[in-house]
């Protein structure tokens, strides 16, 4: 499981360099894919997209420890090791599962009741559904305008 944490650090860091890179070339002149306020639309869409990036893989990593540390095993780890967040924040924890898509780590109790455990910062869940959001939407506002160009003026 710990291998996957430089994957996902390289993949993450690709993405952002490619997205603030695109949002470079919109500003540079001789940028010619994008001209008028699309120019001042795209930048912004290009920056939220390379946080939403950031923030999301951040968390990703922050849960791919959490998993390690439950797999590490040794002396003191049923069901998980002393330094887990469902063992250090809740007590008759005997399970957990991780959701990937909302950034969280769920404890089983014993009761069969699941409950959420701080493991990744409010802020950074924050942080990046607010700027995929962003995103996702200039993003349509461009899409949406980019079909539309001006008719072809017909001089008779």
């Amino acid at each position: 499981m710990i291998l996957f944490v430089p994957a996902v650090l390289l993949g993450a860091l690709a993405l952002i360099v490619f997205f603030l890179l695109r949002g470079l070339a919109a500003v540079l002149p001789g940028g010619r894919q994008w001209s008028g306020w699309r120019r001042v639309a795209v930048v912004p869409a290009f920056v939220c997209a390379a946080t939403a990036t950031a923030a999301y893989s951040m968390g990703v990593v922050i849960l791919l420890l959490t998993m390690t540390v439950a797999e590490d095993g040794g002396t003191d780890s049923a069901p998980f090791p002393y330094n887990h967040p469902c063992r250090e924040q809740l007590t008759g924890a005997v399970d957990y599962g991780v959701d990937f898509l909302t950034l969280r780590t769920e404890c089983v109790m014993e009761d069969g009741a699941r409950r959420t455990v701080d493991d990744v910062p409010q802020g950074l869940r924050l942080t990046a559904a607010a700027s995929a959001a962003g995103a996702v939407v200039l993003g349509g506002i461009l899409l949406a305008v980019a079909g539309r160009t001006a008719p072809a003026r017909v001089d008779q």
